[in-house]
């Protein structure tokens, strides 16, 4: 991680000086590395505190705000005088360089994670410190500590986990994937956050959750029960999402009406819901622990609708025959489709 590369662009940044090449990189660096968006957040906002209109009183409580929580192993070195106005002439970028450095340090050391991950065709439970369950998916990580500090719960998810996190108002649950944050005090939720998926989402099941965008913090959308938050993880994505998020609602399983077609792996159900065979084929990888490949690429197009449980890989794909015409075949853990 470029610690010095990243402190000098949000110096930029904040300074008003930062040009479109450099604002790129670092958009670029903080959808790399969650802990950065973090130490980004608060430095913005310590750095407001410090410039509403000249308020002396303002930016001496900000920036003693931050002395306080700084680690003593950290601070004591570069710690400036005692004296309650030694900061006033620093008011410039250099300034803004010299706290983003001391900050950052602090708010980079983390405690030690947990890293979990999941490999295709298996699924775990896990429970957090706080009392928070987690069910973790097929191919997918989650990054925890062994005890929440600071006054947050933050946990870092690559693939698909569902949530139902324990009630605490003083310290709200974070859950950071590459192209979102998910904020909640006590809820059930369902994130769905594959790199090489078109589209993240996260899908509410009660309670109240809050979403801001990775890349732009500032922009929040709050989601109420049985709605789910859709963003396109690329933007030359072939998916039919359009570049903004989009809210809708969660997806009802026509053959069962209780059913949420998005949290039904939970239960260990593969439910799609007019979906193409690309997509399908996706879930089916990581469901059975196979590579499926197309020889005929209209067949991509293919649209089914239905629920597996305990079917075999072989009965799954024999049921979609009964829907589709196609033909495949099995190689190893390999499965060809014609």
């Amino acid at each position: 991680m470029q610690t010095d590369r990243f402190i000098w662009l949000l110096t930029r940044q904040l300074s008003g000086e930062i040009s479109a090449e450099e604002q790129k990189e670092l958009e670029t660096m903080l959808l790399a590395e969650p802990s950065l968006r973090k130490a980004r957040e608060a430095l913005v906002h310590y750095w407001h505190s410090s410039h509403k209109g000249g308020d002396e009183k303002g930016t001496r409580n900000a920036f003693d705000k931050l002395v306080s929580r700084m680690d003593a192993t950290v601070w004591p070195a570069i710690k400036p005088p005692t004296s309650r106005r030694w900061w006033i002439p620093l008011l410039g970028a250099a300034a803004v360089l010299v706290l983003c450095a001391a900050a950052l340090l602090w708010l980079l050391k983390e405690p030690a994670l947990t890293s979990e991950y999941n490999t295709r065709g298996t699924r775990s439970l896990i429970k957090l410190a706080d009392g928070t369950t987690v069910w973790l998916n097929a191919d997918s990580e989650l990054k925890y500590p062994a005890r929440f500090k600071n006054g947050l719960r933050e946990v870092y998810l690559k693939g698909e986990a569902y949530f139902d996190v324990a009630k605490d108002a003083e310290r709200p649950f974070i859950v950071h994937t590459d192209k979102m944050d998910v904020n909640v005090l006590g809820t059930s939720f369902n994130v769905r956050s594959y790199p090489d998926d078109s589209t993240s989402e996260a899908t509410l099941i009660s309670g109240v959750v809050e979403v801001a965008l990775a890349t732009a913090p500032g922009k929040k959308f709050r989601l109420k029960p049985a709605e789910k938050f859709i963003i396109a993880n690329k933007q030359d994505s072939v998916s039919e999402m359009p570049g903004e998020p989009v809210i809708s609602g969660a997806t009802y399983f026509a053959k069962e009406d209780s059913v949420i077609v998005e949290t039904a792996w939970v239960d260990n159900k593969l439910i799609f819901s007019d979906e193409s065979f690309a997509n399908l084929a996706t879930r089916m990888e990581r469901w059975y622990n196979v590579t499926i490949q197309f020889e005929n690429t209209a067949i991509q197009q293919l649209r089914f609708t239905g629920l597996f449980k305990k079917e075999t890989l072989i009965q799954a794909l024999e049921a979609l025959q009964l829907t589709e015409g196609f033909n495949y075949k099995i190689i190893e853990d390999r499965v060809i489709i014609y």
